[in-house]
C-alpha cells in the first residue's frame, strides 16, 4: 500500500466508522477507534515528515509534487480527531479530572489546528484574511478569543460586534465560494478523465493540483472556526474546574494511570515546525545566539570533567570533620621543643635520644641518596 492509499484509509476510517456510526462520544467503543485512527495518522506522519521529508522550510509551493501537496491537511485531520477525545474511566475517575483530561485533549486540538494553518501560511495557500489573523496572535500556538474576532467588551460596545459580525459575514462568503470551485473543478475533473486528448495528462495534473489547493483553503477555514469553538468550550470548562470541590489527592494519584493517552501522543510541540519569526520580524518563540566554535574551545580547554561544586573552605572543612587532616605544624614543633628542655637533665631520655641519633646517622651511610629506586636506569 502506497503511503498516499495508506493516507485516504485512515480518512475513510474516520469517516465511516467514527462520523457516521452513531456511537456515543463517551463510549469505549468510540475512544478505542478514535485511538487507533490517532496512531495510525501520527505513524503516518512521522513517515511523511521524518522518513521521507517531503517538506521543507526552504521551499515553496511550486517546488512540491502534486501527489505530496495533500499531506498538508494530516495536523488538520489530527486536530480534528483530538478534539474528539475524552476519557471514559467511568466510576474509576472523577468528573473534575475528566474534565481537566477534556481541557488537554482541546488545547492538543488547537496546537495542531493552529500547525496546519500555520503551514499553509508559509506555502502561500492561506488567504490573505486568515494570513493576516494569525500574524496578530500573541502565541502562534495558543490564540485566544479575542485575538480570532473583535469581541464586544460590553452589551453596548456595538462597534465591536458589528466588526465581528462583518468578519464572519466574509468568513461564510470565503467558504461558499471555494465550496463552488471545488464543484466545478471536480465536475471538470470527472469530464476530462472521460476524454482522450493528447494533452490529457498534464491538463488533468493541473486540475487535480488546484483542487487539492482548493480542498486545503476550505480546510483552513474550518479549522478556524472548529478554534473559535474549542476555545469556547475551553472557557465552559475551566469554569467547571473551578467551581469544583477540592478533591482527595491520593485517590487522584491512583486514577492517573488510568487515563493515560494509549497513543502516546503528547502535549510537547518538538515535532511541531514553529517558525521563529513571523512575516513581519515578530519573534514567535525564544531562541539563544550560539558560537558553536567558542562552545567547542571551552570545551577542549575546561576541565575535561565536571567543575568544582564547594568553595576551598567548605572541602577543608569537610576533610577535617572527616579526619583526613594531618595535624601538628607549629604548634607540634613548640610541643617537642619544651619536651627537650624539661628532659636535659634526664640521662634515660639523652641516651634514647643518642641512640636515635647513631641508628639515623648508620642508615644514611649504608643507604646513600639515590640508591633507592634502580630499576629504570638506563
Amino acid at each position: 500500500m502506497s503511503v498516499n492509499d495508506e493516507y485516504n484509509s485512515i480518512i475513510n476510517s474516520y469517516e465511516s466508522k467514527l462520523l457516521h456510526n452513531g456511537l456515543r462520544q463517551d463510549s469505549q467503543e468510540f475512544q478505542d477507534q478514535l485511538n487507533e485512527n490517532i496512531y495510525k495518522l501520527i505513524n503516518l506522519r512521522n513517515k511523511v515528515f521524518n522518513e521521507l521529508a517531503l517538506f521543507s522550510g526552504n521551499e515553496t509551493l511550486d517546488d512540491l509534487t502534486t501527489s505530496s501537496i495533500n499531506f498538508l491537511s494530516i495536523n488538520y485531520y489530527l486536530g480534528l480527531l483530538s478534539s474528539k477525545k475524552q476519557s471514559v474511566g467511568g466510576k474509576s475517575i472523577s468528573l473534575l479530572e475528566s474534565n481537566k483530561l477534556k481541557i488537554l485533549f482541546l488545547q492538543r486540538s488547537i496546537q495542531l489546528y493552529m500547525q496546519y494553518l500555520n503551514m499553509l501560511d508559509n506555502y502561500g495557500i492561506l488567504d490573505k484574511f486568515l494570513s493576516s489573523t494569525i500574524e496578530t496572535f500573541n502565541d502562534p500556538m495558543n490564540p485566544t478569543l479575542s485575538e480570532l474576532y473583535k469581541q464586544p467588551k460590553s452589551s453596548t460596545d456595538i462597534n465591536n460586534a458589528y466588526l465581528k459580525r462583518q468578519q464572519k459575514i466574509e468568513m461564510n462568503r470565503q467558504t461558499i465560494s471555494i465550496e463552488k470551485k471545488i464543484k466545478q473543478l471536480e465536475d471538470q475533473y470527472k469530464i476530462n478523465k472521460g476524454e482522450s486528448d493528447e494533452d490529457f495528462s498534464s491538463t488533468d495534473e493541473d486540475m487535480y493540483r488546484n483542487l487539492l489547493i482548493m480542498r486545503l483553503k476550505l480546510l483552513s477555514y474550518n479549522a478556524f472556526n472548529e478554534i473559535e469553538q474549542i476555545l469556547y468550550e475551553i472557557e465552559l470548562l475551566q469554569n467547571f474546574v473551578k467551581m469544583a470541590p477540592v478533591e482527595n489527592t491520593q485517590l487522584n494519584k491512583e486514577n492517573r494511570s488510568t487515563t493515560e493517552d494509549p497513543t502516546g501522543f503528547t502535549e510537547r510541540l518538538e515535532t511541531f515546525d514553529k517558525p521563529i519569526l513571523s512575516k513581519s520580524g515578530k519573534v514567535l518563540r525564544t531562541f539563544t545566539l550560539t558560537n558553536k566554535r567558542q562552545q567547542l574551545q571551552d570545551k577542549v580547554k575546561g576541565y575535561g570533567q565536571y567543575g568544582p561544586t564547594m568553595t576551598v573552605e567548605e572541602f577543608l572543612q569537610h576533610e577535617f570533620e572527616s579526619g583526613r587532616v594531618l595535624q601538628g605544624g607549629k604548634d607540634e614543633l613548640i610541643r617537642e621543643q619544651q619536651e627537650k628542655e624539661d628532659n636535659e637533665d634526664n640521662y634515660e631520655y639523652n641516651d634514647r635520644e643518642t641512640y636515635k641519633a647513631r641508628e639515623w646517622d648508620e642508615f644514611k651511610e649504608n643507604n646513600p641518596r639515590g640508591s633507592g629506586n634502580t630499576m629504570n636506569r638506563g
